[in-house]
């Protein structure tokens, strides 16, 4: 037996339906699954940083001390020399130590934001 047009175009609409409500579902199922997911690694990570913090604050105390004894050697160098030569000098630096120099830029920041917040 055939299906007549009309008879047939409700079955198939129907049957969208039924297929876009499924997959309606499994969309909401995997949202939820990425959602849990990313959370419970966002917890990890802050349980992580939460067991790394004193490390980190040890690491930090170091690093200032290290640039601590940088600034006390820059000061006794540009007492001894009278800013002689104090830019190509520092650009000189900078190109040799990039890494140093970045840490020491943040470091001091970091200070100085610190000392400000008092």
């Amino acid at each position: 037996m055939e299906h007549n047009g009309p008879e047939r175009i409700r079955e198939v609409a129907s049957e969208l339906g039924e297929r876009a409500s499924s997959a309606k579902e499994q969309a909401s199922a995997a949202t939820s699954r990425a959602a849990d997911q990313v959370g419970y690694q966002m917890k990890t990570l802050a349980e992580r940083i939460r067991e790394t913090g004193p490390r980190i604050e040890a690491a930090v105390h170091n690093t200032a001390e290290t640039i601590a004894a940088k600034f006390e050697k820059g000061g006794d160098y540009f007492r001894e020399h009278k800013y002689e030569g104090l830019a190509n000098n520092t650009a000189a630096y900078i190109r040799q130590h990039p890494v140093m120099s970045l840490i020491i830029g943040a470091a001091t920041g970091l200070l100085l934001a610190r000392k400000i917040r008092r």
